[in-house]
């Protein structure tokens, strides 16, 4: 008895040690956040009644909160004020207009910059590229712009125009005009259309292998998926070519119910993971499987958000050869959350996307990795000059003709798309393709994944460094010539502050895609 009663004793002891450590550091921790907030409040006190200038004080608020979210390093959170919150309501809803293109600011040049356009948006029928860097829009420099700004002055009212000077990656510098429209975006796309400009999903007849592209993924693209796939089906396709190039990406949902439409019961989709939130992971059913003959799947850099779902997920179960480059990196999950008392509400991002390997999609700063990438040997890059070319004579071909349906070619070779299309990504998918209905194995028609992409970011860092370089050439020009001409420096001057109307903010891509979040 008085063996069990020490026991009891020591039990008691070590639980109050354990609360009273638990206690100690749950105050010294509400200690640190109090001094630290006591620190900014002392600092608030000074400015305010101290320095020369009388602060607007509710400007100081405004940047004080900014500069707490910048520290973390995620364009993806921000913070709403009660005057961006009609923005942000408007684009939820989905009733805006705009250009059609999703941005970024890119974080060395600290200018906006192009994800990628939609497809037959405004902005991919004015030639606006993955990668472009929005240097002036309407006349207003970008850089120091930020993102909710930029996004505010490239939407606007259906039919208005929008003047942007973007730099290609080319380095070519460029003057476009958009006119904004209603985007609203056939997202379930074939290779070539018949005599009633209905998409034929069939890229060789003879051998039987078709092609669907997807442009992005909202609430109708699995229904179309579905029925592209049927007709697919019911013209005894082989095999399956998925071109998720330039897809800036859409519902969560909607690339779920794609995935499992290839994938059999139980294979993992996508997992969600966070610091404080439940982790869980998406699986494929068996009554959602449509199609299941071999597949390529081609991606790149400009594929993002719910294309990298779709494609890590055909990837990683091996059911599908993915072929192109690697994807970019844009995986994290967003939750809105309002304040009290009407003071705002924070966009954060609180989880992140990761492939049924376990890796992470969502790049982060100094990452070096991120995305899906293809296998060794499937690695199949395009230059800057013939995404160009390539991506002309696709919206060539998308626009609707008084001749399509006639002189249809039954039998595409990779040979004929390379001369006509100028696509060796897609002439690379066929090949590949082919040898796999001919011999049942995938032929290497790539270079090395590991080597390609470390020469992929260096050629990157190197563009990077060369835009800054402009970027400087370009200030040193205007502070020359402000110095030849005083009063246009002083009508730059007073022309440089935007007023509080073009500074109203909202915080969906230019597109108001809803991106996978």
């Amino acid at each position: 008895m008085r063996k069990k009663s020490q026991i009891i004793l020591l039990l008691t002891t070590l639980m109050a040690a354990n609360l009273l450590l638990w206690t100690s550091s749950t105050l010294a921790r509400r200690n640190d956040a109090f001094s630290q907030i006591g620190l900014l409040m002392a600092l608030r006190r000074e400015l305010v009644t101290s320095h020369v200038e009388k602060p607007d004080a509710e400007k100081m608020i405004r940047a004080a909160i900014r500069g707490m979210i910048s520290s973390l390093d995620d364009p993806y959170t921000t913070f709403l004020f009660p005057d961006d919150m009609k923005q942000f309501d408007k684009h939820v809803r989905g009733s805006f207009s705009g250009i059609g293109a999703e941005v970024m600011i890119d974080d060395v040049l600290n200018r906006v910059k192009i994800i990628s356009p939609l497809e037959e948006s405004p902005a991919w029928k004015a030639g606006v590229l993955a990668g472009d860097v929005i240097l002036a829009i309407d006349g207003e420099d970008t850089e120091g712009m930020k993102i909710t700004e930029a996004v505010s002055r490239l939407t606007g009212p259906r039919g208005t125009e929008v003047v942007i000077l973007v730099r290609h990656k080319t380095g070519d510098e460029e003057t476009i005009t958009i006119t904004r429209a209603q985007i609203n975006i056939q997202t379930v796309k074939g290779f070539t259309r018949d005599k009633d400009h209905h998409w034929n999903f069939m890229l060789d007849e003879v051998k039987g292998i078709g092609y669907i592209r997807l442009t992005q993924f909202n609430d109708k693209t699995s229904a179309d998926l579905r029925q592209a796939l049927k007709w697919l089906n019911d013209h005894q396709a082989k095999a399956l070519i998925l071109d998720l190039r330039f897809n800036p990406g859409g519902l969560l949902s909607s690339a779920i119910e794609v995935s499992d439409m290839f994938l059999t019961k139980d294979q993992t989709i996508v997992s969600v993971r966070g610091r404080s939130v439940e982790n869980q992971s998406e699986h494929a059913t068996d009554e959602a499987t449509i199609f299941t003959k071999p597949m390529v799947v081609i991606a790149n850099e400009a594929s993002a958000s719910a294309s990298e779902i779709v494609t890590g997920a055909l990837h990683d179960n091996h059911r599908a050869k993915f072929i192109g480059t690697r994807t970019f990196g844009k995986g994290s999950v967003q939750q809105v959350r309002m304040l009290e008392s009407d003071q705002g509400a924070l966009k954060i991002t609180n989880a992140y996307y990761y492939l049924p390997n376990g890796e992470k999609i969502h790049r982060i700063k100094d990452a070096k990795e991120w995305g899906v990438n293809p296998d060794e040997g499937f690695y199949v890059p395009m230059h800057a000059k013939q995404l160009r070319e390539m991506l002309k004579i696709r919206r060539d071909g998308d626009v609707l003709q008084n001749d399509n349906g006639k002189n249809t070619i039954q039998t595409i070779s990779p040979q004929w798309i390379d001369e006509n299309l100028k696509d060796n990504q897609l002439s690379s998918a066929l090949t590949s393709l082919t040898a796999k209905l001919d011999t049942d194995e995938w032929i290497k028609v790539g270079e090395d994944g590991a080597e390609a992409i470390r020469t992929a970011i260096a050629r990157e860092n190197l563009l990077r460094h060369r835009g800054l370089l402009q970027e400087r050439i370009a200030q040193v020009d205007k502070e020359l010539a402000q110095l030849d001409d005083p009063d246009e420096a002083e009508a730059s001057k007073e022309t440089s502050t935007p007023t509080d109307e073009q500074a109203a903010a909202q915080t969906q891509p230019a597109d108001a895609v809803e991106t996978a979040k």
